[in-house]
């Protein structure tokens, strides 16, 4: 399951970054400004842990958010359902509760679809959890 995750996110990569070299865009166009974000230590007491991920639409027409999968249950994602027009800007924010994650090394991933040209985007949290 592990391989074919990382197989997923490499080939969304690519394609994401063969679209950017592209900027033709017919459509809507999700471009996040980073798409992976390093908590670095996080403690399992202590409070959740949040981090945004901003994106732009450098597309023809409107951008809709649609949803935001979460890879588990410790991972919580809030976005605006309202359109983004052509050159604006939004944001996704993710909620981290460390205390449901096991202790050491993690990596979670979120799915986000949209009416984007691509579909599909991935975005990427990793950090260590101690107790």
């Amino acid at each position: 399951m592990k391989i074919l995750l990382v197989l997923l996110c490499s080939v969304m990569t690519i394609l994401s970054l063969h679209a950017e070299e592209k900027r033709d865009y017919k459509g809507a166009h999700l471009t996040f400004e980073e798409s992976e974000y390093d908590f670095g230590e996080v403690s399992r007491k202590g409070e959740n842990r949040s981090c945004s991920f901003r994106f732009v639409n450098d597309g023809t027409e409107p951008l809709v958010v649609l949803s935001a999968t979460t890879s588990c249950s410790c991972l919580k994602a809030e976005f605006s359902r309202k359109p983004i027009a052509v050159g604006e800007r939004g944001e996704i924010q993710l909620t981290l509760e460390a205390k449901k994650v096991d202790k050491g090394v993690f990596r979670r991933v979120v799915q986000i679809r949209s009416n984007s040209v691509c579909g599909t985007e991935i975005i990427t949290i990793k950090g260590v959890t101690k107790d």
